[in-house]
């Protein structure tokens, strides 16, 4: 990894790819092993960032608004504040894993024409990619509190979704 600003005025490359995020990085990866290959990402390092490395702190990168830091807070074009990865690794670097489905309304919008083949996809990316966590054996009156509250070992893992906006008033 090499800053910008220390590299040759002059360099020729076969590919450029901008961004080094989850698509980015596999992608220049590919291209290099026949091509030459210059990746560009506009942030930093990931690697020491504790920020990054350590999953408690992982509220940091949402209220760190320095330089240096692997996320950038913007407003969309609709009004609506956000944040986005500026570090190498992209957005992996500071969503902590989360994924949601799309809904039927996204998907029709998308022009997904086959729903059925939408859902399927899901199903097959969930059950390959999705990490379930090992349930550790509780000590018995903790498990027997919990099963009475109706939480079950698995407690209902899913990826399914419903995303609903509070009425502006």
């Amino acid at each position: 990894m090499h800053e910008a600003t220390k590299a040759p005025k002059i360099s020729f490359f076969d590919y450029i790819v901008v961004g080094g995020g989850t698509a980015g990085i596999p992608l220049a990866t590919t291209l290099s092993a026949k091509y030459s290959v210059l990746l560009l990402e506009r942030g930093g390092s990931p690697y020491g960032n504790a920020n990054i490395t350590n999953l408690s702190n992982f509220g940091n990168n949402f209220a760190d608004t320095s330089p240096d830091s692997p996320s950038q807070i913007f407003t969309s074009s609709e009004g609506v504040i956000n944040t986005r990865a500026r570090v190498l690794g992209g957005g992996t670097c500071i969503n902590a894993g989360f994924y949601s489905r799309g809904e039927a309304q996204f998907n029709k919008e998308a022009r997904l024409m086959d729903e059925n083949l939408v859902q399927e996809s899901y199903k097959w990316t969930e059950r390959v990619m999705v990490f379930e966590p090992v349930v550790q054996e509780w000590p018995s009156a903790v498990r027997a509190a919990l099963l009475e509250a109706g939480v079950t070992p698995d407690n209902g893992i899913t990826q399914d979704t419903t995303i609903v906006l509070a009425d502006k008033a």
